[in-house]
């Protein structure tokens, strides 16, 4: 086990003329977590400092800069925060000259952007007026020529297939009627030559079966083919301009991608440092900055504050164990891992439930032997064990920037594959293969029961370890009552342990001693039935129960029961280890079943070998997972209920420019 890194509170008392100086050191250093400074004034005599003016104006500035990046397809690549950043109170030239570029490259690209919206609001304007005309019949034809006809009239539209028929008769000897399909011969394209004087009858007549004229032709002595050509000959250019446009939009990306990258590091270096003065107090020409800081590092932070303030600061200094604040429970110290880079995967799978608290035991050594060693049983193969290692160690000395935010998952995975492979010869498998490598120990298919009373063994282990780091962890944190009489204190794993003692007698002498079971059994369920009036007597109050004797009761009944179900349950939740290890075995199995099945068919040969390898791809990928995910529910249910209450803080120390989101 690691406990966390010593702590220790500061309290820096500094002129306020080094108010933004004394930010960037502090945020240079990056060792401490800042805490609210008027908290720690018990007389009240500080107010906070005031930085909410200057940050919405930042923060607006940076969701700005951030708008304009996004629109001029400007990524944060290469982008490296700023080291000192603007002034806080958000004035001077430093904040114009970003506004000013900020301004310059949106100016750029809305110029840009209103050229192709009009380009494109015009090309999709002719794109109609093409449609329109390609709808017209006679297209050699001009306009004016076809409406001049002395004697003759012509009808042009649309009508539905199955009604063509009835219109043509509709029309009878007053017109021609010419019809073609279209729209996959659900509509028919239909054109009517008929004299001027039936013209209103005709229509009519069309229009009462369905009949949709076309727009009248424009006033013009074009025809419909000298138009289209026209608007083709339109469309093109605009393409063209649209396009050139385009590219001038890459371009200004080109052109600002830098220097907008460094006004977004500098506003989120400022905004940063502007959240942080919001912990801060100041009374009259003082400012004062609260907060944790490793013990190893604090020469170095109070030697930068000397160098800064010309030795004029004050850094007073309070060990957590003296500090009031902490005494009296109403504040945490912080709490940072211990740090050994092959935990910092399992330190994330701690942080995913919660923070440990200071006090107790840093649990990431336990989590990773028996999450590693579960991962093992459940999973034990040479060669998928050795890809799974691969995979790790390829995280690890991988340089794709894509997978530089779970590199450090390299570690479990190595880790892990190291575990299949041992147990991969545990149990005398190779790519799900049993006739490559004898077996050291068994054969999951073969030796179920042996498999699962190892996965029980391994969870009474678990189980018994989790609950003496909770019994150290109160003893140590003076909380004798509960490390001595809690279920999952020493009157717990007395009856934890007794229970399966005495179930192991009974499993091979077949009797059990009256006595034996009053002392390891009964006696500890009735400490555990009477703790309520038990710890009221140590404490000498004078009521012995809260409440009326059948409350007590029944809520000391319902503890007793939890106690016995909660110890039976975690232990049998372990079965499911070994049921996951029959799993994999069995899914393994399956593939090399249809491997002898298509071995003989023609080109055999390929497909069985075809076969291994797609599935032993979908066994990694979907028994890996699910064979984790078990893993970690393990861990969550079973193991932290019995030692983790995950309510500590995480030390999160302020740094020049991170990231402020």
């Amino acid at each position: 086990m690691f406990r966390p890194e010593p702590m220790l509170k500061v309290n820096i008392l500094a002129l306020n003329k080094f108010r933004d100086g004394l930010t960037r050191a502090i945020g240079n250093v990056g060792t401490v977590h800042l805490i609210n400074a008027v908290e720690q004034s018990r007389q009240h005599l500080l107010e906070a400092v005031d930085v909410s003016t200057s940050l919405t104006e930042l923060e607006t500035l940076y969701a700005r800069c951030r708008d304009v990046m996004e629109m001029l397809n400007v990524g944060d690549k290469s982008r490296s925060p700023a080291d000192q950043g603007l002034e806080v109170n958000g004035a001077g030239r430093s904040l114009d000259a970003i506004r000013a570029t900020i301004q310059r490259a949106a100016d750029a690209y809305a110029k840009e952007d209103e050229s192709i919206n009009s380009l494109l609001a015009e090309s999709g304007m002719l794109a109609r007026e093409k449609t329109r005309f390609e709808s017209y019949p006679f297209r050699r034809i001009r306009f004016n020529e076809l409406r001049d006809l002395s004697h003759l009239y012509v009808l042009s539209g649309r009508i539905d297939a199955f009604k063509v028929a009835a219109a043509a008769e509709a029309v009878g000897d007053r017109g021609l009627v010419l019809s073609e399909p279209i729209a996959e011969g659900k509509e028919h394209r239909l054109v009517v030559l008929t004299s001027r004087k039936s013209r209103w009858g005709v229509e009519s007549d069309l229009n009462n079966h369905g009949f949709t004229a076309d727009e009248e032709p424009p006033e013009t002595d074009d025809s419909a083919e000298t138009k289209l050509r026209s608007l083709d000959s339109r469309l093109r250019q605009i393409e063209l301009a649209v396009h050139r446009h385009r590219l001038n939009v890459l371009e200004l990306g080109d052109e600002f991608a830098d220097p907008l990258r460094e006004c977004s590091a500098e506003l989120s270096s400022s905004i940063a440092k502007a959240r942080a003065q919001e912990h801060f107090a100041r009374a009259g020409e003082l400012v004062c900055v609260s907060g944790w800081v490793p013990a190893r590092q604090l020469e170095q932070l109070r030697k930068t504050i000397d160098e800064l303030t010309q030795e004029t600061a004050v850094v007073e200094t309070v060990s957590p164990e003296q500090d009031e604040g902490v005494k009296s429970g109403a504040e945490q110290v912080p709490v940072q891992f211990a740090s050994h880079p092959v935990m910092r995967p399992f330190q994330k799978i701690i942080c995913a439930f919660g923070a440990p608290r200071y006090t107790d035991v840093e649990p990431s050594l336990f989590v990773a032997l028996s999450f590693v060693l579960m991962f093992g049983i459940m999973f034990g193969d040479v060669g998928q064990g050795a890809l799974v290692f691969g995979t790790g160690v390829y995280l690890l000395k991988t340089r794709r920037e894509s997978l530089q935010n779970i590199r450090e998952f390299g570690y479990l995975f190595a880790t892990c594959g190291v575990a299949a492979i041992i147990f991969g010869f545990l149990y005398g498998s190779f790519f799900g293969s049993e006739d490559v490598l004898p077996h050291i120990w068994l054969n999951p298919l073969h030796d179920v029961m042996t498999l699962f009373k190892t996965a029980i063994i391994a969870g009474i282990v678990f189980i018994s370890i989790g609950i003496m780091i909770n019994i150290y962890n109160k003893l140590r944190n003076r909380d004798y009552f509960e490390g001595i009489f809690d279920k999952f204190g020493i009157v717990g794993i007395v009856f934890y342990w007794g229970s399966i003692g005495l179930g192991l007698k009974a499993a091979v002498f077949g009797r059990l001693g009256a006595l034996e079971v009053l002392l390891v059994v009964v006696l500890p369920l009735l400490i555990i039935f009477i703790r309520e009036p038990l710890y009221n007597l140590l404490r000498r109050k004078k009521k012995l129960l809260h409440e009326d004797f059948l409350s007590f009761f029944m809520e000391s009944t319902i503890e007793v029961m939890e106690t016995v179900n909660v110890f039976l349950g975690s232990t049998v939740s372990f079965v499911r280890v070994g049921a996951f290890a029959l799993s994999h075995a069995a899914v393994c199995l399956a593939v090399y079943a249809i491997v002898e099945m298509i071995r003989e068919v023609p080109g055999g040969t390929f497909w069985a070998l075809l076969v291994i390898i797609i599935g032993n791809v979908f066994v990694i990928l979907l028994e890996g997972m699910v064979v984790a995910i078990q893993g970690i529910r393990l861990q969550y249910y079973e193991l932290f209920s019995k030692y983790f209450a995950g309510d500590g803080v995480l030390y999160e120390p302020f740094r020049t420019g991170k990231n402020h989101e």
